[in-house]
């Protein structure tokens, strides 16, 4: 059996808003040479204070906090966007846990909040819609037909939980993605005409909400040294009590 670490504590956040100077990370995990972590929205996987984040970033806290120069961050989560990371202090296991990714064995599941129909056909469903990305804005669109740059992009849906609030109906969505593409879940999401809470570039807002409400709760995979299957869970920072409550505004993007 793994190991598990002992959490170091963060003081509280408010589930929709950024945290933006955490000072230390909270480990959910650890063994052999990986960790992972409960990544606070509003901090980087990787980068630093000239990227535009408070607070520095997932590599840097990790080598402070495990005295190691060997810190690598196994995938990204975008900086709004809190939940679970995987990260290796020795080179072997990134090694190892680079091809898991690469050849898709690390099943990767995600918590979203979005604003839906009010008649919802509640079935699962896989999102299959290739992407283009503009690297000069950053923003990701589903490809057209005459699309060269485009990427194949799925993600498979799941709609677990619908709650009534002030800004209509929402629904709490797992999503798992079977591609790796930038902002993939939020895309799809907005493409099936689920839009993400919180979300300025493709989805939807809503008052006190200053962050995409979408969450990275589960992580599956096989420990490269150990060939254990290992299994680790992280749950958003909102309650439903907390959705119930959600008021709706415009972004800018919408009044457009």
């Amino acid at each position: 059996m793994a190991d598990l670490a002992r959490p170091v504590t963060l003081a509280p956040v408010r589930p929709f808003a950024p945290e933006l100077e955490p000072r230390s990370l909270t480990v959910v995990w650890q063994h052999e040479d990986l960790v992972a972590i409960d990544k606070p929205a509003g901090l980087l996987s990787q980068g630093g204070p000239s990227d535009g984040a408070h607070g520095g970033n997932v590599v840097d806290l990790a080598r402070a906090q495990f005295g190691s120069d060997s810190v690598g961050v196994l995938h990204r989560l975008d900086r709004n966007v809190s939940g679970l990371v995987l990260v290796s202090l020795a080179r072997d296991v990134a090694e190892g846990m680079s091809r898991a990714f690469a050849d898709g064995s690390v099943e990767r599941r995600y918590e979203a909040v979005s604003k839906v129909p009010r008649a919802l056909d509640g079935a699962d469903r896989v999102v299959d819609a290739a992407l283009v990305k503009d690297e000069k804005t950053n923003l990701v669109r589903v490809a057209r037909a005459n699309d060269r740059d485009a990427k194949p992009a799925r993600t498979r849906l799941a709609i677990r939980e619908r709650v009534q609030a002030p800004m209509g109906w929402l629904a709490c969505i797992d999503c798992w993605p079977i591609t790796g593409r930038s902002h993939q879940i939020r895309v799809h999401l907005a493409h099936v005409g689920m839009p993400l809470v919180g979300d300025p570039k493709y989805g939807v807002g809503a008052r006190s909400v200053t962050r995409p409400l979408l969450h990275a709760t589960a992580l599956s995979f096989v420990h490269p040294r150990t060939k254990e299957r290992i299994e680790i869970a992280s749950k958003p920072p909102w309650r439903l009590d907390d959705l119930r409550a959600l008021a709706g505004t415009s972004t800018k993007r919408e009044r457009e």
